[in-house]
């Protein structure tokens, strides 16, 4: 069992590479493998300038996503909890559209900024819609969650229609790489070595947590604090996300779930397979993003949502036919 584990976590790994590759080399122009070592030439500017800072972002973006969305569904026990679907990305959304069009600075710094407050918001008003007297309850998460986010949508469209912006903010509505550069690339690496070491030192809390409340403190874990830090990391990893990446849907709800169908056990030991499944994921996503409609790109949210939905609905065939058996 641990051996089958073990290459599907290596298969993982040999197919990222192989998409990392592949993006490199193909898109608008299609290059060569010569281009790589090539430097006197203007291939090999534009792939290691331009193609793999927007490559490496794309994987990173997948990763944060899927591991945001399994953090999501542990410590709210809700196997349908997701960034996208509760709000928060559409949070982050809104509050980039809205301090851009009020004249904040388009920098890297105040775009990473207004997406954690809008993260951060909108997670904290779903949150307390939630609560009810006997504690958090996870239908009304999801329901609060599902209408606040298409109540943010609606005004983050509205908004961009009404200032006519909405070709300005395309890669925030509908998600998109094009123009991400070294300093994007660079900031949402760090970022992802920050959550991994969070995720490292507090993964054993965190599958304890999501055993039950009454299991976990009596294990000893700390429950407000698991917690907090759980909603900082989904929090970072949303912000981040969208600040480069715009709004992606899917990754965070369907991922774990089709992991799960190769795995099944807990958080501790599934999370880097979460992690390197979002990115090969989202990394095919991309690719054909630009190679379907070439030379014009697909909308990446909606690519991924539809060929998601797929898979999630393929897994839950599956699922359906192993409860009949």
């Amino acid at each position: 069992m641990y051996k089958k584990r073990n290459y599907f976590l290596i298969s993982l790994c040999i197919l990222g590479l192989l998409l990392l590759i592949s993006s490199l080399l193909l898109g608008v122009h299609n290059y060569a493998l010569s281009d790589f070592f090539a430097r006197q030439s203007q291939n090999f500017a534009i792939i290691w300038q331009l193609r793999l800072p927007r490559v490496l972002a794309v994987a990173v973006v997948g990763a944060l996503l899927a591991l945001a969305g399994k953090l999501l569904q542990t410590v709210s026990n809700n196997p349908i909890a997701d960034p996208s679907l509760l709000g928060i990305n559409s949070g982050a959304n809104l509050a980039l559209i809205c301090g851009t069009i009020l004249g904040v600075p388009f920098t890297l710094f105040w775009r990473v900024s207004l997406a954690f407050l809008g993260a951060f918001l909108t997670f904290l008003i779903v949150f307390l819609l939630s609560m009810t007297r006997r504690g958090l309850s996870p239908t009304r998460l999801i329901l609060s969650g599902t209408i606040f986010s298409g109540f943010l949508n609606g005004i983050a469209y509205g908004i961009s229609i009404l200032t006519k912006s909405s070709q300005r903010f395309r890669n925030f509505l509908v998600g998109g790489f094009s123009g991400v550069d070294c300093k994007q690339m660079w900031l949402l690496l760090i970022l992802l070595l920050i959550i991994l070491g969070l995720t490292i030192y507090f993964a054993r809390d965190i599958t304890i947590i999501g055993l039950n409340d009454q299991l976990s403190q009596g294990l000893g874990s700390r429950i407000v604090l698991i917690r907090s830090v759980a909603v900082i990391i989904v929090v970072l990893a949303t912000s981040g996300s969208v600040a480069v990446g715009g709004n992606i849907a899917f990754i965070g709800l369907g991922i774990p779930h089709l992991v799960h169908y190769f795995d099944k056990r807990d958080f501790k030991h599934v999370y880097l397979e979460i992690m390197c499944f979002g990115s090969v994921f989202l990394m095919f996503c991309d690719l054909l993003a630009r190679l379907l409609a070439r030379p014009f790109e697909l909308p990446l949210g909606g690519l991924s949502a539809i060929l998601g939905g797929g898979f999630l609905i393929w897994y839950v065939y599956r699922q359906s036919e192993a409860v009949v058996a």
